[in-house]
């Protein structure tokens, strides 16, 4: 992707954390006007979620440097906490030589000032509610939760991520999901990992909400999903 010709037209960032603290992973996005993307992603041993949804805003603010915004460029996460601090909070820290009101240190001082060093003019950060169906929401949340599973996905300019296994044609982005939807399904079943109903309707799609709501063993294409504990569900594969 040739950064001084693509128009980045906008972006997402989501953190999670099992444990909190305990290990996390992030998650961005950015979406270009000819349609493509770009998708990084990374994780943490031992963190908290607030560090993972900072990290998430840092990282794609630094890539962001790197191409031309279209005007009214928005950063959309779900994250108040990230919102609240970069447009409202570091005003009053940086007055109190970074100090909350009360004269405490702040919390994640160190990532907060990186965050401040990476402002760009112009751009907004726009709240999205989470879990809502949000396209890019459930993609970098997917992302974030992955990598905070050990389950990374890696970093990818999106144009044909599976065209040289199919053909020389770029793949329809249907199948192209499809492809991606089942290398994870394939991790999560070899690593034998639970996944909550919210996890596994984000994985699969709409055409599974009805059948995970009824909370029991089922088979999507050639995938075995099965309930386990009166609250998770593990993945086999119906080939094995």
């Amino acid at each position: 992707m040739n950064s001084k010709k693509n128009i980045a037209i906008e972006a997402a960032t989501d953190g999670a954390c099992s444990g909190n603290p305990g290990p996390g992973g992030w998650g961005g996005l950015i979406i270009f006007d000819d349609k493509s993307e770009l998708e990084i992603g990374g994780s943490d041993q031992n963190t908290t979620n607030n560090r993972m949804e900072l990290t998430a805003a840092i990282k794609i603010l630094e890539k962001l440097k790197n191409y031309r915004l279209k005007e009214n460029f928005k950063l959309r996460t779900d994250s108040k906490y990230v919102i609240e601090g970069y447009t409202k909070w570091i005003i009053n820290w940086k007055k109190n030589g970074w100090k909350t009101s009360a004269g405490k240190s702040v919390q994640n001082l160190d990532l907060w000032q990186k965050i401040d060093d990476l402002r760009i003019k112009g751009l907004e950060m726009e709240f999205v509610k989470g879990h809502s169906g949000d396209k890019q929401n459930e993609r970098v949340d997917l992302i974030a939760t992955s990598y905070s599973k050990g389950i990374p996905i890696v970093s990818q300019v999106k144009k044909a991520p599976i065209a040289n296994a199919l053909s020389k044609e770029k793949a329809p982005i249907e199948i192209q999901k499809l492809f991606s939807k089942n290398e994870l399904l394939e991790k999560f079943a070899e690593k034998k990992y639970f996944l909550n109903s919210i996890e596994l309707n984000e994985l699969l799609g709409e055409e599974s909400y009805i059948l995970v709501k009824k909370y029991e063993l089922f088979e999507w294409r050639n995938w075995r999903l099965i309930p386990k504990n009166k609250k998770y569900w593990i993945i086999e594969n119906n080939n094995t």
